[in-house]
């Protein structure tokens, strides 16, 4: 049953390499999405799960394929048809499910060109010249990176940086030309994705970073540690997202657990503002205002199959849907976008069963679904690649394929 219900890991499972093979409910085809391409960079496994980037008019895809084999490849693809412009691949030692990482899409060095960056189980953040594949720099890690990449001006030195967390807890900030600026050691995995933001309202930007042990901490931009604060003793934080939630100069920053807390932590001091338990493998990814009320809300995913939208400001649910019935391993958070370009935002849903459905972020209402019979571990992507006004989602599957997704409103 996909109804509503009005209310007044995720990544760890993937780390330990285990993976399922699901059958799709039915229910597909309800009008409203469409798949646009689908890309034939399909591997022999199921276990692909790092979310592909858009820039400029090309995807760029993190596939893994089989251990120890030539199918683990960073893919540039054009965005219109889904062709391959370039591949980079790794060596067949280093090919495992977390051959590359997210991949970030940035003009560097503000010459007006975009780069790709990727952290790679060569233990390395790979710089490519976006348009031509070339590779720029390599810039060692301790570890694989589980975390894609960042650019920004974090450091007190001129100019953006490179800023990367490996998996094992290390955080890096480069400099454009490849300089280590600074680097720290925590002591826990890094499975949630670190952001670079001004979390406590000084004005400058920093670092934040949730630990696998249910510790945040955050970096100023020299390195010094503004605050390491234990946010959740209740299983591995595997997801996270950030937004300014109340009335206050600080962000928020949100996490999930693998036991099912949603937590709410403030960026100037690293206090929890709220938690709630929403169930296993609860999964978050951002946070937006998606009804137009003027409040922000945080939407997260669970393990049975629900999408909950939380207010951002106090932990309460304002509503639940069901959107997959069969047991699944996990589900991917949703993602906010106006994907049928009438300037107002829909909820976009991968489920781990392979569907692809649309909420209105109002009330949980579905919209339209459709999908393919191969799960899915991570969110889509969406860009208005095709500047008409609506967001495209991309989509990559466990299979290494990627499914460009357009969504008309009104069906």
């Amino acid at each position: 049953m996909r109804a509503p219900t009005l209310l007044a890991v995720s990544a760890i499972v993937l780390v330990l390499g285990t993976v399922v093979a699901l059958g799709f409910a039915g229910g597909l085809g309800s009008g409203g999405l469409e798949a646009t391409w689908t890309s034939d960079t399909g591997r022999d496994i199921s276990s692909n799960h790092h979310a592909v980037a858009v820039g400029g008019e090309r995807v760029y895809a993190p596939v893994s394929g089989a251990d120890r084999t030539g199918n683990c490849a960073l893919v540039a693809m054009n965005a219109t048809d889904g062709s391959t412009a370039w591949a980079y691949t790794l060596p067949a030692a280093n090919c495992t499910i977390h051959s590359v990482a997210d991949p970030t899409v940035a003009d560097l060095d503000g010459d007006g060109r975009l780069e790709v960056l990727a952290v790679t189980t060569e233990r390395e953040v790979a710089v490519f010249d976006a348009e031509s594949g070339d590779l720029r720099t390599r810039l060692g890690l301790s570890n694989y990176g589980y975390t894609k990449p960042l650019v920004a001006d974090l450091a007190p030195s001129p100019g953006r940086e490179i800023v990367a967390v490996d998996v094992s807890g290390t955080a890096f900030v480069f400099a454009a030309d490849g300089t280590e600026l600074w680097r720290a050691d925590l002591d826990g995995y890094v499975w949630a994705q670190p952001a670079v933001a001004d979390f406590d309202g000084d004005g400058d930007p920093e670092l934040l970073v949730g630990e696998r042990t249910g510790e945040a901490v955050l970096f100023a931009g020299d390195g010094s540690v503004e605050w390491n604060e234990t946010v959740t003793t209740n299983g591995s934080v595997t997801w996270g997202a950030h937004g300014q939630a109340d009335d206050d100069p600080a962000l928020e920053a949100v996490f999930t657990t693998v036991g099912g807390d949603a937590v709410a932590v403030d960026g100037a001091s690293g206090e929890v503002e709220w938690r709630t338990n929403v169930g296993e493998f609860a999964a978050v990814h951002e946070l937006g205002d998606g009804d137009g009320d003027g409040d922000i809300e945080t939407y997260v995913t669970t393990k049975d199959g629900t999408v909950r939208a939380l207010d951002a400001a106090t932990g309460a649910e304002e509503w639940s849907t069901e959107i997959v019935v069969d047991q699944v391993q996990m589900m991917p958070p949703p993602t906010l976008g106006d994907l049928d370009g009438d300037g107002a935002p829909e909820l976009l849903a991968t489920g781990n069963d392979g569907s692809v459905t649309v909420l209105d972020p109002a009330n949980g209402d579905v919209l339209s679904t459709d999908g393919r019979d191969v799960p899915i571990f991570t969110h889509a992507t969406l860009a208005d690649v095709d500047d008409d006004g609506a967001q495209e989602a991309f989509v990559i599957y466990a299979d290494g394929r990627v499914v460009r997704w357009e969504y008309e409103g009104g069906s």
